[in-house]
């Protein structure tokens, strides 16, 4: 079953627009709070948002397109609105913008088809991910697992922590990680800069509650991602 999060603050509106789409087994999250849409996001690991945007600050569709860039995002604008909140909406990173007023059963196969071209499965998904102790990785979608928790890395977090993983067991310079996680050599490599980047990374992962997964400074040459348990690749949830 699809689990597709609604962030809006019209939830009767929502609620009919879906309708039609309900009766084909798809599953929607239907909240106007952002706490409870992370919550659900963090559970069902959902990878489309549907967000209301019919104002200029269009604040839910920025935290969905900030929580992670590999997200699907359809933003749905009040029919009275002006042309530039549409425009706008795109600017913000939806993936597709409907106007309304729009029937439900109109709008299922808008989904259906917006779902089809973005290449996700309607049923089951199988997602990839990397097991490290209690920590799953999803590479695909930025997202980092611990257990049942929902771990909010940015961007330069996690692009962190897959150069460690790619590089498990292996020591890596400070330079080089600084360079690979700018991708940039304009910047002046700073010790003081990467080494908040790593403090902040082993307090999200919780790191010191792990036995076997340790991030370490080795003095004098970079760090190192060590791991002494069983690591594997997992093909579905």
């Amino acid at each position: 079953m699809q689990s597709i999060i609604a962030l809006t603050n019209d939830n009767k509106t929502f609620t009919n627009l879906f309708y039609y789409c309900t009766l084909y087994g798809y599953r929607f999250k239907i909240t106007g709070s952002t706490e409870d849409a992370l919550a659900y996001f963090a559970q069902h690991r959902s990878s489309v948002f549907i967000v209301e945007c019919s104002d200029r600050e269009q604040n839910f569709l920025k935290f969905a397109r900030h929580l992670s860039p590999s997200l699907s995002v359809m933003a749905i604008c009040d029919g009275g609105v002006d042309e530039e909140v549409a425009v706008l909406a795109f600017k913000n990173g939806a993936d597709s913008v409907l106007r309304l007023p729009c029937g439900s059963r109109e709008f299922y196969y808008r989904l259906r088809n917006f779902l089809r071209l973005l290449n996700l499965n309607t049923g089951q998904e199988s997602v990839q991910f990397i097991t490290l102790g209690p920590l799953k990785i999803y590479p695909q979608n930025n997202q980092v697992m611990f257990g049942d928790e929902f771990v909010p890395l940015t961007s330069t977090e996690f692009k962190l922590l897959m150069l460690f993983i790619n590089k498990l067991n292996q020591i890596i310079a400070s330079e080089e990680l600084y360079l690979r996680m700018y991708e940039t050599d304009e910047l002046q490599y700073t010790s003081r800069v990467l080494g908040v980047h790593i403090s902040k990374l082993r307090h999200k992962l919780k790191l010191a509650d792990i036995e076997e997964l340790d991030l370490k400074n080795i003095h004098g040459k970079g760090y190192c991602l060590t791991y002494t348990g069983g690591s594997r690749n997992g093909d579905d949830l």
